[in-house]
């Protein structure tokens, strides 16, 4: 533990105002300042918030609000990375239990004593929401129809992995499905899907004021939860030959490049920046996804 030692400059807290209301005419006919008004605390520190007038601030229910010196803590901590465990097969010496306690959560109560891993399996989880339409772009075919759009062919697979599937499913006049990173022998039940709209649209404004408009796209992925192939039930032990070893990390960050007096230049900079058309096809309102 440590011991922090913080100032606080009272002044800061002291009320240096008077009110018109508490400035009076005497009996001599002197303008003075009614020290024993209940409004009056220049120099006082009020119990209680008060505005520039002297009335007390309420709060919503009426009550007084506590004058309060704020002091902020910044609580700080340390981690050590441990590096790789190593999964192990154990023998519990408690018995296996038949069933979880009444409102067992795996993700709030961890693992208990005696408990088989179907305890910790939890149902799938369907994630939606709504996006811009600039991953339709990456399931478009190479042909263009008689006005030069481009044509979205279902079930074309434009995926580099021969295991997984990114292209269309659906396509009509009103909108076109589509997945991305379904797994090729479930393509229904697996990855990301999307559903772009054709003759809908939404407008923002980017982080620098301009107008951008793209067709009204929402998405939704199944998140499997846990279960037999994803989870198992192994005691966590450390090896000392892999002592510090850990994994990179794997950070993705949205690049906004502001590039002031050079801004003349910023569609040739743009291209030296990204690597293929369907990058240029990606860039939205000045960022760039780098990975």
């Amino acid at each position: 533990m440590d011991y922090l030692k913080i100032k606080r400059n009272l002044e800061n807290y002291t009320v240096r105002n008077i009110p018109k209301s508490v400035i009076i005419v005497n009996t001599s006919g002197e303008t003075v300042v009614n020290t024993s008004s209940p409004y009056y605390y220049y120099g006082q520190i009020p119990n209680y918030k008060i505005d520039k007038e002297g009335y007390f601030i309420l709060d919503s229910n009426g009550d007084k609000i506590p004058n309060t010196i704020d002091i902020d803590v910044f609580i700080t901590q340390e981690y050590d990375d441990m590096g790789i465990f190593t999964d192990k097969d154990f023998t519990h010496t408690t018995d296996t239990l038949t069933q979880p306690p009444s409102n067992f959560n795996p993700f709030l109560d961890g693992r208990i004593a005696g408990g088989p891993i179907d305890f910790y399996y939890t149902p799938p989880i369907t994630v939606t929401g709504e996006t811009d339409d600039s991953h339709l772009s990456y399931v478009k075919s190479l042909r263009v129809d008689s006005n030069g759009l481009p044509i979205y062919q279902p079930f074309l697979n434009v995926s580099k992995d021969k295991n997984l599937f990114d292209g269309v499913t659906d396509n009509n006049t009103q909108r076109v499905k589509y997945k991305l990173r379904a797994d090729i022998n479930n393509i229904g039940g697996s990855g990301v899907g999307f559903t772009t709209y054709h003759q809908e649209f939404v407008k923002s404004t980017n982080i620098i004021g301009e107008d951008i408009t793209w067709n009204k796209t929402t998405f939704n992925a199944v998140n499997g939860g846990w279960n037999s192939s994803n989870i198992d039930l192994y005691a966590n032990v450390k090896e000392e030959e892999f002592l510090g070893v850990v994994f990179p990390p794997e950070i993705s960050d949205d690049v906004f490049i502001n590039r002031g007096v050079a801004n003349i230049f910023e569609r040739n900079a743009i291209l030296s920046e990204i690597k293929t058309t369907d990058d240029l096809d990606n860039f939205r309102g000045g960022y760039l996804v780098s990975e």
